[in-house]
């Protein structure tokens, strides 16, 4: 398995004096998501290697649902490019809105933390 959800709510405490969400939270939140994608095809641990094309289209707002997809687009020998797209939720009608998608690259490393090979998927 290849791609993860997870789902959010924002509260107040999450967002600006505007009321939207900040985008270091979402950001974080996108990173997490990536993270379970690739540990998930990797059946590993996976960190971080850099983070590309976050491209923040709209605004989330306090009480919105924000439902984050990351899928494993491609896999290199010891790392794996996954794609993170976050959906908002209006919750009182159902909604739903792209707001953010970004792109991230996730290394599989052993205990030690030296980078070993993404095994074959199953």
């Amino acid at each position: 398995m290849s791609e993860a959800r997870s789902l959010q709510i924002v509260f107040p405490g999450d967002t600006n004096h505007m009321g939207s969400l900040f985008g270091g939270t979402l950001m974080a939140w996108m990173d997490r998501a990536a993270y379970q994608a690739a540990t998930r095809r990797a059946r590993g641990t996976c960190v971080t290697r850099k983070v590309d094309e976050i491209e923040f289209r709209t605004a989330i707002f306090s009480g919105d649902f924000v439902e984050l997809i990351a899928r494993v687009e491609s896999v290199g020998r010891t790392s794996m490019v996954v794609a993170v797209e976050v959906h908002r939720e209006n919750p009182a009608d159902g909604s739903r809105e792209l707001c953010t998608t970004g792109r991230f690259t996730m290394v599989h490393v052993g205990d030690d933390g030296i980078p070993v090979a993404v095994p074959p998927a199953a």
